[in-house]
């Protein structure tokens, strides 16, 4: 069976590239004999996962779309080293070896859980985005059938869903860092004032 083929609008995809916060996407229609090809960025930072299309152009010279397509995938490039660069805690994924590994018998709900490297982009594949503190969820119980899993990373303070499956395990308690006792500790206050103004707002 013929693979489906992915469209924005009229477009056919032809080249996608994600790097960092957005996808740079190459397009091509070319039923359209003043714009047959087209560059836009996707994103799907949204909570049902729905692409969204943003900061498209179109052009009939095929050399200028595609310079247009390789300058925007370098610009994210040059982003997420950016990015990299402001990190300041090691970047040394976690392994297997310094978590207690997942067991759906048990539940992980307020605990530290270290998200599997896979399961995450090839340019985020380091400690900082590994470490959150699992905040609710069915997947977060024990012996449930549900896999969501919600929680707030530990680095960067952003909330976040995950799978049961995306977790490899709760950190062991003599392979937690330093900087993430610390962040630990003002993640749980900022829940907690959370907490209190919802409980107010009732």
């Amino acid at each position: 069976m013929d693979e489906e083929k992915r469209m924005v609008d009229s477009y056919e995809v032809k080249h996608a590239i994600h790097v960092g916060d957005k996808e740079v996407l190459f397009c091509v229609d070319q039923k359209k004999p003043d714009n047959p090809y087209m560059v836009c960025n996707c994103t799907r930072d949204n909570p049902f996962g729905v692409e969204q299309f943003f900061e498209a152009v179109g052009s009939d010279d095929y050399l200028e779309m595609m310079t247009e397509f390789t300058d925007r995938v370098q610009a994210q490039l040059e982003a997420v080293k950016a990015e990299r660069e402001k990190i300041t805690v090691p970047l040394k994924p976690f392994t297997l070896e310094q978590c207690i590994p997942n067991d759906y018998g048990t539940g992980i709900e307020n605990k530290v859980a270290v998200i599997r490297a896979e399961s995450l982009r090839p340019e985020y594949r380091t400690a900082d985005k590994q470490l959150v503190l699992v905040t609710g969820g069915f997947g977060a119980q024990a012996n449930s059938r549900g896999r969501a899993v919600y929680t707030v990373n530990l680095y960067s303070g952003k909330e976040s869903r995950w799978n049961r499956e995306d977790i490899l395990g709760t950190i062991r308690p003599e392979h937690m860092p330093d900087w993430a006792i610390e962040r630990l500790k003002q993640v749980e206050v900022g829940l907690q004032t959370k907490h209190k103004k919802r409980e107010q707002e009732r």
